[in-house]
């Protein structure tokens, strides 16, 4: 009797589309190209109105794209010249090598690729989100708002920073891995870091699920990218300088504590502090391993969701792992809250679903029995993770930082901080009942097995 259960437990719960971590391409998708236009078009609307105020409220860019002319094209310049970074360049010699394909171009092409680079990474960044959550047209339509309408993604455009590059990657990633692609895949996670290091913290939910073959593939591809190719094309003496300078350059970050464009979590508190008359730059090193506190604590539920299974484990564990860059990210400018929008759009979904996640797709794909019951969120949680989930949109959007109108004042205080904050919080809610019920079932099965090989229990 219970072996047909199981059969039958295991039949049903092959994965639906409900399960699936992405929408099939086989979607009509004119409806919600037609939609998103017209969402496009009001955000355009607000844009035109307001762009020249709100370039003025950024006060950080006295160009379009400066970022792209300060930093990435003189580096381009530079790299097969001197082999060392420019003045401003934190990121890893292949990137600087990509960049030499731009000063051959001019200065006035290279702005114009880079803008339409800037408008596919977006584009993709949307289809991406459709192909990865299977969510109906109005949290779609939600994706798309939140992000065109996000502080981040428009600072990310004003300055042509290279984040949004980053996202799509990481977003591509997950695509790539759910069919298989392994291989490339793990190039897409190595193109992320190399431009910034801390995307490696992706591998995180691979390890926990023991997808030995990715991680060894993402290795790979990481040497490739930061250290085979650099070494081929700069001699490997170069590449070891580059590395030297840019590691002197991480030393020398004193200067970011007090910047209020850095949202790094000890730096805000330090800020936030110094309002209320009180110097806790002395309590720095404890700070930081409050940061560090919980960004494992993130990594532990990470862990947990990936263990048990539970519905949509690898987009919610990448929600986690996103949410844990203000407490790992030295620097965490503004530009790198890129993954807000899809963070929020996605804890919409599962909100509006009014459905916690649910232990029971095994790693094979297979459902156990235990624990494959259905559940709701309750009233309660859901009424405190909605109102996270809202006022973590409010704070990290474009309207109200305007309505702040100071880039300075917005970043001193933390907003975007609070806002990961907020939806980490709410997360943890909708996540943390499931998982440690699934983890107290386990703990139960593990020891009737136990009383059952040593014949105990009577």
């Amino acid at each position: 009797m219970m072996g047909a259960r199981w059969r039958r437990g295991d039949r049903r719960g092959r994965r639906s589309r409900a399960d699936s971590p992405r929408v099939t391409l086989g979607a009509p998708i004119m409806p919600s190209v037609a939609a998103a236009a017209g969402v496009l078009l009001l955000l355009l609307a607000y844009y035109a109105r307001t762009w020249r105020s709100l370039s003025a409220a950024v006060a950080v860019c006295p160009r379009q794209f400066c970022d792209f002319v300060d930093y990435y094209y003189p580096m381009g310049e530079a790299i097969f010249r001197t082999g060392l970074p420019a003045p401003g360049f934190l990121y890893s010699p292949f990137i600087a090598i990509l960049l030499a394909v731009f000063p051959p171009l001019g200065l006035d092409a290279s702005l114009v690729v880079w803008g339409v680079l800037q408008v596919l990474s977006v584009s993709l960044y949307v289809l991406l989100f459709r192909w990865l959550v299977p969510a109906g047209l109005s949290i779609q339509l939600l994706f798309v708002a939140l992000t065109l309408f996000s502080y981040p993604t428009v600072l990310n455009v004003m300055g042509g920073q290279v984040s949004i590059f980053m996202m799509a990657a990481l977003l591509g990633l997950l695509v790539l891995h759910e069919r298989g692609r392994r291989a490339a895949a793990a190039g897409l996670l190595a193109f992320a870091v190399s431009f910034k290091f801390y995307p490696a913290s992706f591998l995180a939910p691979f390890v926990a699920r023991r997808d030995t073959r990715f991680v060894l593939l993402a290795a790979g591809a990481l040497g490739g990218l930061l250290f085979v190719i650099p070494g081929v094309l700069l001699g490997v003496g170069d590449t070891l300088r580059f590395y030297g300078a840019l590691f002197d350059s991480f030393r020398d970050l004193g200067w970011v504590v007090t910047n209020p464009h850095s949202q790094f979590f000890p730096h805000v508190v330090v800020r936030l502090a110094a309002t209320a008359g009180y110097d806790a730059s002395a309590h720095l090193p404890l700070l930081h391993v409050i940061a560090y506190g919980v960004a494992a604590a993130n990594l532990g539920v990470v862990i947990l969701v990936q263990r048990a299974r539970l519905r949509h484990a690898d987009l919610w564990c990448s929600q986690l792992v996103f949410l844990t860059t203000p407490f790992i990210l030295k620097t965490s400018w503004a530009h790198d809250f890129v993954f807000l929008p899809f963070t929020q759009a996605f804890l919409a979904w599962r909100l509006l679903e009014r459905k916690a996640a649910v232990s029971g797709i095994g790693t094979g794909g297979e459902r156990s029995y235990t624990g494959a019951r259905r559940e709701r969120v309750g009233r309660a949680s859901a009424a405190v993770t909605s109102l996270l989930l809202l006022t973590s949109i409010v704070a990290s959007n474009a309207g109200f930082f305007h309505g702040v109108g100071s880039f300075p004042r917005y970043g001193f205080f933390g907003f975007l901080l609070w806002a990961d904050l907020l939806l980490l919080t709410a997360s943890w809610l909708v996540l943390l009942p499931p998982a440690l019920g699934w983890l107290r079932g386990a703990d139960a099965q593990t020891r009737d097995d136990t009383l059952s090989r040593t014949g105990g229990g009577g």
